[in-house]
């Protein structure tokens, strides 16, 4: 059968795809009523972006003082605005169902000076419990945000603790905005601007399941007090605060876990100074303790400065991927002292740390890349990608630390480590055999010296049987 001659029209529409190849089509362009139809498209699909850019902040209906018990179910729809999420009341609680921080905010002004007070109570130690204050009423990042619990800022997979964030989650921390200041204290001099963001980095807390926690705002000029059960957490001098339109709303919110609020009261700031503050609780005596962690979480004797770090599996503490955010132990070791404690880790890069008298809170701020300055002595077998081992005084890095190169840690061999002070003089054990010894003229002593935790950065690491003892 013979082919049908191709006409010269058909030649030219037609384009070898390769030598050798099919020949292909050439596709005819796109025309008018196309390109009609195609932005039409883009468009509509792109609406609610393009209404996020232009729409307004909303005009307040409420007025401030105002007071929420939650217990009516109809509150949500007639004193609040939501934009996402599914806010609403459950039994007496208004229920943030992981919102992603999709704040619910309440319909009404703040005065310049006020007192936000509120209960929150998380369903999970992830947290995250959020309030945004001073926002526009739309968007959570127009504000300052407390945030209570692990946490993660836009765009990053980076662990934070509590903190107090202005405007930018991912902005400078206070303490870096600081250090650049050509004045000491004044955040002006080290470039800070109105639009500039910011994140105080607060008391680390571990949250507790279905604790009710009890958190109190205060400005009063320039600064922003929070406290949470009676303790100051975090608190910002703002040399330009967020005030007036577009900086006057409250929203309540959270991450990816429910939050349940109640007790919302908003009235303006009076008299001439902040509330008195809790006294601390009396801190426990120092003496014998023991933990052979035979539970499923780390339980209240501990202080996580990361919680996501921290778990309980087989019977041990494990520690994975804490990059110098320790566990501390709440009770204060004696002065001279034992501790007895079995390690062990699966991975090949070792990395097996303690930190001993140390401040019972602190942990590695700032850029993870930045050498980690910790406040007591640090003890780490295999560190540094299984090459060494080092008992360093504070500072990890320091010319005054001792080390050795071996032994390297054996994946999934059991130590048993001692670690024993004795005036100025700090004792290291592994399996019984001396391993490094720290002489140190000007011992770490003190309230800011009296704390046990475990630590560590990549690395999977258990930790069991502890003992301490006082000399």
């Amino acid at each position: 059968m013979k082919r049908r001659p191709a006409t010269a029209a058909a030649a030219e529409a037609e384009v070898p795809a390769e030598a050798g190849g099919p020949v292909t089509a050439r596709r005819p362009a796109l025309g008018r009523r196309g390109w009609l139809v195609l932005g039409a498209v883009i468009l509509g699909v792109n609406l609610p972006v393009l209404h996020l850019l232009v729409r307004s902040e909303p005009r307040a209906s409420g007025q401030v003082p105002f007071s929420d018990d939650f217990s009516d179910p109809g509150t949500v729809g007639r004193n609040y605005r939501s934009y996402g999420g599914y806010p609403r009341v459950s039994k007496g609680e208004l229920l943030s169902p992981g919102t992603k921080n999709n704040p619910l905010w309440l319909d009404a002004a703040l005065p310049h000076d006020v007192v936000v007070e509120v209960s929150a109570r998380p369903i999970s130690p992830e947290g995250e419990i959020r309030v945004t204050l001073f926002g526009n009423g739309i968007d959570a990042d127009t504000g300052y945000q407390a945030v209570l619990g692990p946490w993660s800022p836009m765009g990053t997979p980076q662990r934070l603790g509590s903190s107090l964030v202005r405007l930018e989650e991912n902005g400078a921390t206070l303490s870096r905005w600081l250090s650049r200041a050509r004045v000491p204290g004044d955040l002006r001099s080290a470039g800070f601007k109105k639009d500039s963001g910011l994140r105080v980095e607060a008391v680390p807390v571990t949250l507790e399941p279905s604790h009710v926690y009890r958190m109190r705002f205060e400005r009063r000029g320039s600064v922003l007090r929070w406290t949470v059960d009676g303790r100051v957490l975090a608190e910002l001098d703002d040399p330009f605060p967020l005030a007036g339109p577009g900086h006057d709303r409250i929203g309540l919110s959270s991450g990816e876990w429910d939050v349940y609020y109640d007790d919302l009261r908003v009235t303006p700031a009076t008299g001439t100074g902040f509330a008195p503050v809790a006294a601390a609780p009396p801190e426990p005596a120092a003496g014998p303790f023991s933990d052979d962690f035979d539970r499923a979480q780390p339980g209240p004797d501990w202080l996580a400065t990361d919680p996501a770090a921290v778990s309980i599996e087989k019977g041990a503490l494990v520690v994975q991927r804490a990059h110098n955010h320790p566990a501390w132990l709440k009770r204060p070791l004696p002065e001279n002292v034992v501790i007895d404690l079995d390690v062990w880790t699966d991975s090949p890069e070792g990395d097996v740390k303690v930190e001993v008298f140390g401040d019972g809170q602190s942990f590695h701020r700032g850029d993870m890349r930045a050498a980690y300055d910790a406040t007591g002595y640090v003890l780490v077998m295999g560190g540094w990608r299984n090459t060494l081992s080092a008992i360093a005084r504070m500072h990890e890095h320091a010319a005054d630390r001792v080390t050795r190169a071996d032994p390297r840690v054996v994946p999934g061999r059991k130590y048993h480590w001692t670690i024993r002070r004795q005036g100025r003089v700090l004792t290291w054990l592994v399996d019984g055999q001396p391993f490094l010894t720290l002489d140190d003229p000007d011992p770490l002593r003190g309230p800011a010296h009296r704390y046990f935790a475990v630590s560590g950065w990549e690395s999977k690491v258990y930790f069991d049987n502890l003992k301490i003892r006082p000399l």
